[in-house]
């Protein structure tokens, strides 16, 4: 096996390590990776906010009375 991961690789363990602990081989992997790629550096972060996120997204207010952009009124 590879020592390090492709970042396709470390996007999937990323996604997993969220839901379920890594093997310590896995984890090793993805740090290294990590370390070294400040793309998938970025998706970490994101993925992690998203997760925090996500419980909250049905407590959201969607009234559509508050529509920002209210289809205009038919006239005449």
């Amino acid at each position: 096996m590879n020592i390090f991961h492709s970042c396709e690789r470390a996007a999937e363990l990323m996604s997993q390590a969220l839901d379920e602990p890594l093997d310590l081989a896995d984890q090793m992997r993805l740090r290294i990776h990590l370390k070294m790629c400040g793309n998938c550096q970025e998706v970490e972060k994101q993925m992690a906010t998203l997760h925090a996120l996500a419980p909250h997204l049905g407590l959201l207010d969607l009234d559509k009375n508050d529509d920002p952009d209210p289809p205009l009124a038919k006239t005449g």
